[in-house]
């Protein structure tokens, strides 16, 4: 049946919007084969760095994050985005980061830079990048490009480490095709929340990234948050919540941060080093909370041994589900040194 005038411009408007249409299913990269183990990465604070500043790209070594996020997209003018490309190369290849995940967040795949970031990336410090960061995306067409490409370097340069991915959802529809984005490939290790340009898409009156409106009768945030976490928790990522942009509103920066944990989301970018110890200490389990679920997998244990799989601790009935429930807790405890 032809389209009607009405059908044909909505798929103008889509199209001019950068948002490709789906005209087929997408494969779950499952079908291809046996998905791998990914590795377990500690991520309550994820500093972000201009991939154009030498100093900011040296200081980032001595800061408190669990990841450093170098970055060649918003944070880069476009005239300077090779120099930055060189000069983040020539960091990776210079300071020591050990004892942090170290992610690089590449341009969008919508404009010019994309492929020539993670070639020339991989290229130069493949083997000291864990992550590239993906932004924008907004269909699964973009992961796989970036798969494919990543597949064919690491096999032509005999990289011994496997680079992963985290993806940033910053549109209307990035998060409509969440799932399907994030069922891509293994290599994906986050689904990471980009509030700026999220409230830019969905026409909100806001200019100050990552806050949360007084007039709105709960959390602003709450729906696209949740659906990250979700789909995080069903293909075994990490959960990871924007930046709040205003590094001298602590206040501002510990209700952000506590409302994404309460959701369970994991983590949070930090614009400033003095946004990390506020960040890792939110999404730190504290030691009562460690300790009480420590008790809770011993009861459990001793209850095993006996053929029950139930039992009561201190007046309240715990069973598997509690038992997943304080494994958890005891997983991130022990991640942060607990």
């Amino acid at each position: 049946m032809p389209a009607t005038v009405a059908e044909s411009a909505a798929d103008a408007g889509t199209q001019s919007r950068g948002i490709a249409r789906r005209t087929m299913p997408v494969v779950p990269f499952q079908a291809l084969g046996p998905r791998l183990e990914r590795p377990t990465r500690l991520r309550r604070s994820i500093l972000s760095v201009p991939g154009s500043s030498e100093k900011m790209l040296a200081k980032a070594v001595t800061t408190e994050a669990d990841e450093v996020l170098l970055d060649l997209e918003d944070a880069v003018a476009a005239a300077e985005k090779p120099t930055a490309r060189a000069k983040i190369v020539e960091a990776l290849n210079t300071h020591d980061y050990s004892g942090k995940v170290v992610a690089v967040r590449v341009n969008d795949a919508a404009g010019p830079f994309q492929y020539r970031d993670v070639i020339e990336l991989v290229r130069g410090a493949g083997g000291h990048i864990d992550t590239l960061v993906l932004p924008k995306v907004q269909h699964p067409g973009e992961v796989w490009f970036v798969e494919h490409l990543l597949s064919q370097l690491e096999r032509d340069l005999g990289l011994d480490n496997r680079i992963g991915l985290e993806l940033q959802f910053e549109s209307g529809a990035g998060v409509t095709f969440v799932s399907a984005i994030a069922e891509v490939t293994d290599r994906t290790e986050a689904l990471v929340f980009g509030p700026g340009d999220y409230a830019a898409d969905l026409g909100l009156d806001q200019t100050d990234i990552g806050r949360i409106e007084r007039g709105y009768p709960g959390h602003q945030w709450h729906y696209v948050l949740s659906r990250l976490v979700t789909t995080a928790r069903a293909f075994g990522a990490d959960a990871i919540d924007g930046p709040f942009a205003d590094f001298r509103d602590e206040r501002g920066l510990r209700e952000s941060a506590g409302l994404a944990r309460h959701l369970g989301i994991d983590g949070k970018w930090c614009i400033h080093p003095s946004q990390i110890p506020v960040v890792n200490h939110t999404f730190t389990p504290s030691a009562t909370a460690v300790g009480r679920a420590r008790e809770v997998l011993e009861a459990l244990a001793q209850a095993k041994s006996a053929g029950a799989g139930a039992t009561a601790l201190d007046g309240a009935m715990i069973d598997e589900a509690t038992r997943r429930m304080a494994e958890r807790i005891v997983a991130r405890g022990e991640a942060a040194g607990m």
